[in-house]
């Protein structure tokens, strides 16, 4: 269907002085018209944000709204799947994965909205707080400056928007220019669901524009942005009076021990390095295995990908798909011709079908290769050999990134030595580390990021305790 979008501003969309034509991402059929804002428009969100935040909403009503939201979406799982999948190219079975995420992200927020942190303080344990009693209530920040990307355009604007509204803070809401309509519709069904004017303002245009005007409006308290390092941490340089959660990217890590369970090992190597055709900040790239089960290792491996459908991601059986545009195509088949050039071998893949990169296994790739150094953000996987756990820790830390790492053993003192010596958000133990429930703590350190989402942490990232003393 063609869809016409404007911006939503106050409860309203709002006609554009200008737009663009948007088109399916594996069809090039023009799918409609996308607004295109200026700064005045992004200001003019602002405004319509903050006064809302002058009306609060009660935690039962957020809550109440979220929920509607999440029966709204579910009732209409196909269509935003569908939207996900023609504006990304995201496999249409991997879309769908993607909205019952975002049905049940969204649950987690209504029922963080009824429990919102806050803690009695005994004062009393020193002489001065005699007689008196405290306690902490949370308080919303503010005005939410939401930025999101591309790879899931729908559950990673629900992790942003969820929680702040849970939280009661207000949002500006700045999708990925690849995918606005898949944000349009969540606006729709939290327009529907009964949301008063203002508490969500969806914002599509240049970035440098949009963002730009959020940096300079003092009423913006949160940014809260998913994508590169790159842009991220300048946002924070840009504005740092602002509190910044950021999610950035990585080099995701995985050592495979010589005790591990080696079919375990390799179904999660599949799964977390080609589903959502490898385009996650925690899609595995680099596979370090003892010595003793290499060999086995890069066999197996190698017949895993091999398998691995790929193509149409209009076909419900396709695991990898096309990446989000041509040129990162270019640039990661570039990335292996230069580490084949010095020595790598291609194990499977590496040839491009009707646009789309096979799923890729390359092994001895020098450490300072793009492959491993960068992020990869595609379906490739470099697999390394190693003479212990401690030259695999070496490797593994060896990165301005640290997200998600995994190890697979079955030795359970290795698994707790690994998972306290490896420098990352999260580390998994007999899991793919691409491993994520909404509901947990996530995020990572280094060039990785700062702060948590997971939608309780974002909550608690939203709002700020205020503390109250009564004394008679």
């Amino acid at each position: 269907m063609m869809r016409d979008q404007g911006l939503y501003i106050g409860g309203e969309w709002v006609s554009p002085r200008s737009t663009r034509e948007a088109v399916d991402a594996w069809t090039g059929e023009v799918t409609g018209t996308v607004a295109v804002a200026a700064a005045g428009d992004a200001r003019a969100a602002v405004d319509a944000a903050a006064d809302a935040l002058g009306a609060p909403l009660s935690p039962e009503r957020r809550a109440q709204i979220l929920s509607t939201t999440a029966d709204l979406i579910e009732h209409r799982a196909e269509e935003f799947a569908q939207s996900i999948r023609a504006e990304v190219n995201k496999p249409i079975t991997a879309a769908r994965t993607e909205v019952a995420r975002a049905i049940g992200t969204l649950r987690l927020s209504a029922a963080e909205a009824q429990r919102l942190p806050g803690e009695a303080v005994p004062l009393d344990a020193v002489d001065a707080g005699l007689g008196t009693i405290a306690l902490t209530r949370p308080e919303p920040r503010g005005v939410v400056a939401a930025i999101s990307p591309f790879n899931f355009p729908l559950n990673l604007v629900v992790h942003k928007v969820g929680p702040a509204l849970a939280a009661g803070c207000a949002v500006v809401l700045k999708p990925t220019d690849r995918a606005p309509f898949t944000a349009g519709l969540l606006i729709d069904a939290l327009h529907e669901a009964g949301l008063p004017a203002g508490w969500i303002n969806l914002v599509t245009g240049p970035a440098e524009i949009v963002v730009g005007a959020w940096q300079e409006d003092p009423r913006v308290e949160v940014v809260t942005f998913t994508g590169s390092s790159r842009i991220g941490w300048k946002l924070k340089a840009d504005s740092p009076k602002k509190l910044h959660v950021l999610e950035l990217g990585s080099n995701t890590a995985m050592y495979v021990d010589r005790s591990a369970d080696l079919d375990r090992a390799v179904e999660a190597t599949v799964a977390a390095g080609f589903a959502n055709s490898g385009q996650a900040c925690v899609s595995l790239q680099r596979v370090y295995a003892h010595d003793d089960v290499f060999d086995d290792v890069v066999a197996r491996i190698t017949a895993a990908a091999a398998a691995v459908p790929y193509g149409d991601p209009r076909d419900s059986e396709t695991v990898v798909g096309p990446l989000i545009s041509a040129s990162d195509t270019e640039r990661l088949v570039g990335w292996i011709g230069e580490a084949v050039s010095r020595g790598a071998t291609v194990l499977a893949g590496g040839d491009v079908r009707n646009g789309v990169l096979a799923p890729t296994v390359i092994r001895d790739v020098p450490t300072d290769s793009a492959l491993v150094c960068e992020e990869v953000f595609g379906p490739v996987v470099s697999l390394v050999s190693v003479a212990s756990m401690d030259e695999a820790l070496l490797r593994i830390n060896d990165s301005d990134y640290g997200l998600n790492t995994s190890v697979f053993t079955a030795d359970l003192a290795a698994a707790l030595d690994f998972s306290a010596r490896v420098q990352s958000g999260s580390a998994l133990v007999n899991m793919p580390p691409s491993f994520r429930a909404d509901h947990m703590p996530y995020g990572g350190v280094k060039d990785s990021g700062q702060g948590r989402e997971g939608v309780r942490y974002a909550v608690a990232e939203l709002v700020r305790e205020k503390l109250i003393i009564l004394k008679a």
